[in-house]
Formats: structure tokens, C-alpha cells, sequence
């Protein structure tokens, strides 16, 4: 019976850095709550041969192997013959995978270039999945007593197949214990391990902290997972902002915005419009989202957004006085309940002694309230950036509450 899953990843453009990986942390997270660990993971080059070698030394009558990639229709989606070479298989042109593939050829108006039915060839014995948003079905083939199901690289398409196949060869998940995940912001890892120690000797559990630029996940199960979840949530209040594992911050400060029928208006400087494009990511977020300007120079503050050139001159584009002009202006233009602004220095360059590189001004307007906050943060432009966006949001959230 089939209890753990190895992970095979293929592409060149894996191992040479061009393209990121999030098959792993996606698959790992699913399989586990499915009762399915993954017990290793590979990345193989688009070299037939050591495709074939990689699965092969993966499978075992307990280990079922999960491929990622190299499933188009071009000459160098070589994933499907290698996974027929490595159990002597012909590759044979499936009836039921052709339909899948005319059908979705059709349905985004490609026309049916010959090129393209080779998705159609899988290896005899294997069962087509049909691919719910791309063209290549996937592929679920038992083999050596075990399975193995290929899926193409292209995260939205193996994100939307993996359930999918994973029911076609016949799986289903198994009732595991519950993992509880209780999501923060605006908290370091460190503090949080220090503040929440004594929680967890007395709960008896051991917490995983899981951080990312401004916001830290806790992962934690076991026989006092509620109690010590309940404690949690007490002592950091607002600082908490959801206890369901894959809800976002702009997922929960959505649904509070169209609860109370508010709007929201951004003005974003060093984030670079990173904040309206995570709110625009949520589903619906035209319900509530009135939308935002990016005024990078002092001169677009000045023009668009109204902040006051002596108010520049006095204080700097990156400071409290500013962050709160650009909120203000920004409500102002576009007649939104609320507004969010973040100016700051992302680095590696522009930081002074006073104002270092991780230097960010964050401040919210709501009725008669307004808040700005200092915050410095550490580590390189991308994560200074994207920490700037999660506390600017959990400021909201916070005033929101």
C-alpha cells in the first residue's frame, strides 16, 4: 500500500536559476494532508535518461513518484517517453487523451497543429486526468507495484491536477491528525519563539515558526494544540489575523472590508505597487478596492497625491509626516473610506546614518482615526518590500478590528 511519495522535478531551467521552483512547498503541503509524505525530491535535467533513472530509483511498493515538467508539445517535453523507457513501454497515441487535447485546443481557439496531439501519447497501460486549465492531460501510470503520476511544470496547471490524479489512481485522503497554523504579522520569529515558550511547556506542544518578509505562520499539533492555539490568539490579539492555513492577509482584510461596505485607496512609493497587486490577487477585490497610485518621485507626491513640498524639504519623502500626507491624499482623489500609504528605503543603495537601508513609514487612514508606524526592517530589496506591504496591511487590519 502506497504510504509516501517521492518528488521528481524536471527542467534545465530549474538548476540554472531561470525559473523558481514552488512545486515542492505546494506538493509537500497537500500530500501531507492527504496522508502522504514526501520523502525525497529530485531535480533532473530534460535528459531522457536521467529522467528514466530518477524514476526508477524513486519507486517502491510504498513510495509512489510524483514528475513535474517536461509535458508540452514541443521536441524538448521529453518527460512522457522517458517515463515509458523506464519501464519498457510503448508509447501509444490514447483515444481518451486526444479528446482531452482536441477539446482543449478548441476551447482556447489554438486550432489543432499536429505538434499538439502529442500530448496525446502516453505509455500503454497508463490512464489520462484531464487537465482543468491547460492542454497536456495528466498521466497516471502503475508501474513496479507502486504508481507514477506526471503532470506538467507549469505551477497553476500541476496545482489544479495533483487532487485530480491522485483520485484517479485510486487515493484518497486518510484522516490524519489536525494541524493547527495560526498566521501573524508584524512579529519576528525570534521574539515570538521567546514570547510563546512558556504557552508551550505548559500545553505540552513544540510550534514550528514559519517566517516570511513581515509575517510569521505557526504550525503546531498534538493533544494541547487548541489550548495553546486559544492562549496564543489571546496574547498577541491584532496581531493574528487568521487561523486558516492558505487565507491571506488581503483575503481577511477583504472580507471585513465588504462586511462593513468600506473601500480601500493605496498610495505605494518603495513597494512599487507590490500592495495593490497582492489585493488585486484576491477574487472580488473590485468589491471593495478602489485602487491606488505609485508615486515614486517627490514630484508625483507633490502633483498627485498633494503632499506639501515644504513638508519634503522639512522632513523627507521617507518619514512620518509624508507616509500621513500620502494617505490623506490618496482618500482624498479617489473618495475611499480608507487609505494605506508606505514610503520607505528599500536599498542596497539610498540609506543615510539617520534614515538606513529597511527604513519604511507606514500609515492608514480611517474616519477620524490615523496611525503611522516606523519600521525597520532587515534583509535584501525584495524582502524589505514585501515586509513593508504586510505591515501596512496589518495596520489596517489592526484599525479595522
Amino acid at each position: 500500500m502506497i504510504s509516501e511519495v517521492a518528488l521528481v522535478l524536471v527542467g534545465d531551467e530549474l538548476l540554472s536559476g531561470r525559473t523558481r521552483d514552488v512545486n515542492l512547498q505546494r506538493f509537500s503541503r497537500i500530500l501531507s494532508d492527504w496522508g502522504l509524505p514526501v520523502v525525497s525530491a529530485s531535480v533532473v535535467r530534460d535528459i531522457p535518461s536521467e529522467i528514466s533513472m530518477s524514476i526508477r530509483n524513486s519507486i517502491s511498493h510504498k513510495t509512489a513518484v510524483i514528475v513535474t515538467g517536461g509535458m508540452g508539445p514541443t521536441e524538448d517535453d521529453l518527460t512522457v517517453s522517458a517515463l515509458a523507457d523506464a519501464f519498457n513501454l510503448n508509447l501509444i497515441r490514447s483515444s481518451l487523451a486526444e479528446e482531452m487535447v482536441r477539446k482543449k485546443q478548441h476551447e482556447y481557439g489554438l486550432g489543432l497543429p499536429e505538434s499538439a496531439l502529442k500530448q496525446a501519447d502516453i505509455p500503454e497501460g497508463a490512464l489520462p486526468v484531464m487537465n482543468p486549465v491547460g492542454i497536456a492531460p495528466g498521466i497516471v501510470l502503475p508501474a513496479s507495484g507502486s504508481l507514477v503520476i506526471c503532470m506538467p511544470g507549469v505551477p497553476s496547471e500541476s496545482a489544479a491536477l495533483l487532487e485530480p490524479c491522485l483520485r484517479a489512481a485510486g487515493i484518497e485522503p486518510t484522516l490524519v491528525k489536525r494541524v493547527k497554523f495560526i498566521r501573524t504579522w508584524g512579529l519576528k520569529e525570534n521574539k515570538l519563539f521567546d514570547d510563546l515558550k512558556s504557552l508551550s511547556v505548559e500545553n505540552k506542544v513544540t510550534p514550528a515558526f514559519l517566517p516570511s518578509p513581515g509575517r510569521v505562520d505557526i504550525k503546531v499539533n498534538g493533544a494541547g494544540a487548541d489550548r495553546f492555539c486559544r492562549a496564543v490568539m489571546e496574547k498577541l490579539g491584532s496581531q493574528v489575523y487568521t487561523t486558516e492555513r492558505d487565507e491571506s492577509l488581503e483575503e481577511v482584510i477583504g472580507r471585513k472590508m465588504i462586511l462593513s461596505e468600506l473601500s480601500l485607496a493605496t498610495a505605494e512609493s518603495c513597494t512599487g505597487g507590490g500592495i495593490g497587486q497582492g489585493i488585486t490577487a484576491v477574487s472580488g477585490a473590485s468589491r471593495w478596492y478602489a485602487g491606488g497610485v505609485v508615486t515614486y518621485s517627490n514630484e508625483l507626491k507633490i502633483r498627485i497625491l498633494g503632499v506639501k513640498k515644504q513638508t519634503l524639504e522639512m522632513y523627507g519623502s521617507v518619514s512620518e509626516q509624508t507616509a500621513l500626507e500620502m494617505a490623506r491624499g490618496v482618500r482624498r482623489i479617489t473618495g475611499a473610506d480608507c487609505s494605506l500609504a508606505v514610503t520607505g528605503i528599500a536599498g542596497p543603495d539610498g540609506g543615510t546614518r539617520d534614515k538606513p537601508v529597511g527604513t519604511v513609514w507606514t500609515a492608514v487612514c480611517f474616519g477620524n482615526k490615523e496611525r503611522a508606524h516606523l519600521w525597520r526592517l532587515g534583509g535584501d530589496r525584495e524582502s524589505i518590500r514585501d515586509g513593508a506591504s504586510a505591515r501596512a496591511l496589518g495596520t489596517l487590519f489592526e484599525l479595522l478590528q
